[in-house]
């Protein structure tokens, strides 16, 4: 029972830790940095593309993927004052893929080959053979949903995937 409560604790850290900075865009200090071979700004369909070993840097993580889609809102949906203050408010949603790697705080992190967050719920929804690992343990399933806003996570296992859990405790190491 020890062992179980101590897991449950560990994996719902773990998930709050590694992508906790995500719906905090507002708090960093230092800005965000986003480089990549190209990038691509389609106003008809207000889209932003980075291609190409494309490289996220912020204060609280690191985010490696071959391509990122920032979608951006429209019409009604526009924050004009958030648009003015240069705030994240007016993404509608950002897509990593392809070898998407994010790294948080103690070497924590999270590797996928799709990853998908939706700013105004704070859900990052991780696809295509998602993992979360600290130190050596792992989680991993065929789909993993974090909400960010009620700090909870699903693993849900499927017709490819299983979810699968490795935990390491002092007594078995």
């Amino acid at each position: 029972m020890r062992y179980k409560t101590l897991f449950l604790l560990y994996l719902s850290l773990l998930t709050l830790l590694i992508f906790s900075s995500w719906s905090h865009a507002g708090s960093q200090t230092r800005g965000t940095e986003i480089t990549s071979e190209e990038m691509t700004y389609t106003g008809t369909q207000n889209l932003v593309v980075f291609t190409g070993e494309v490289y996220v840097l912020r204060s609280d993580f690191e985010l490696w993927s071959d391509k990122l889609y920032v979608y951006l809102k429209t019409g009604d949906n526009l924050d004009p004052a958030a648009a003015d203050a240069g705030s994240d408010d007016n993404i509608e949603k950002i897509v990593a893929e392809g070898g998407v790697r994010i790294k948080g705080d103690g070497g924590r992190e999270g590797r996928s080959e799709l990853l998908t967050y939706y700013p105004d719920t704070e859900i990052v929804r991780l696809e295509k053979g998602p993992i979360l690992i600290e130190d050596r343990n792992t989680v991993e399933g065929e789909i993993i949903i974090l909400n960010l806003k009620e700090n909870t996570s699903q693993v849900l296992g499927g017709d490819e995937k299983r979810v699968r859990v490795l935990f390491y405790s002092d007594e078995n190491e």
